[in-house]
């Protein structure tokens, strides 16, 4: 029986692409650079290999907020100063909090049935910021970040952590929700949990080994 619910944030129960995409729009207009319509798909390929290399244990946080805008400047090739603006980009996202399609309705529901905690890759003050100003922290238990633990999802050591402030209950008990192939489901089912995938666009599921897959949160509810 589940007791305990994990659930991602980014792109999960915040609309990361959609964060992202006003927080570069800001900080162009702040460079006095031109948003071109190419520069969203630039940053979400760069963005996600870098995030994967993260997942993979290849490189840090640090380093991606090192080389993250000044790869899609150079890719972009657009003259300006990557670090500075991941500077700036960042500080805009710190306070970005748009909610991906029906999440409060799913975090009232699943708050009231379920102990729920956040599992996310980032910094800890910046998603405990966010999901404060998108009014969805009264709906959570606490909060696993792999800032905060040091390890990233979806490594054995980031769920052990959460475990073990979980307080180690039976594996059977937990459930982790997220939209990540690799560090959400990839990364539970290896740790033996059970795992929700968000798939809201229409990814191929041959070799996503979830336990159920929805395309919506308000399925979860038939689930859960």
């Amino acid at each position: 029986m589940i007791t305990t619910v994990l659930i991602d944030i980014d792109n999960t129960l915040l609309d990361f692409d959609e964060c992202a995409r006003l927080s570069a729009e800001k900080a162009f207009a702040d460079f006095g650079l031109p948003m071109r319509e190419d520069v969203f798909a630039v940053f979400t390929a760069v963005n996600n290999f870098l995030w994967s290399q993260i997942e993979a244990r290849k490189l840090t946080r640090d380093e991606l907020h090192k080389i993250r805008w000044q790869m899609i400047f150079d890719e972009l090739e657009i003259r300006a100063d990557g670090e500075a603006f991941e500077e700036r980009f960042v500080e805009y996202l710190f306070n970005s909090c748009v909610p991906v399609e029906g999440a409060h309705s799913l975090l009232e529901y699943l708050s009231e049935r379920y102990k729920v905690f956040a599992a996310s890759n980032a910094s800890l003050d910046q998603q405990k910021n966010r999901l404060g100003k998108a009014d969805m922290l009264k709906y959570m238990s606490g909060l696993f970040v792999s800032g905060d633990i040091g390890f990233p999802k979806p490594s054995k050591e980031f769920f052990d952590a959460c475990f073990e402030r979980l307080g180690s209950p039976p594996r059977s008990e937990v459930i982790l929700i997220g939209d990540s192939p690799a560090a959400d489901i990839i990364g539970g089912h290896a740790f033996g949990i059970t795992t929700c995938w968000l798939n809201r666009g229409g990814e191929s599921a041959a070799d996503v080994p979830a336990d159920y897959t929805v395309s919506s949160l308000a399925q979860i509810k038939g689930i859960l």
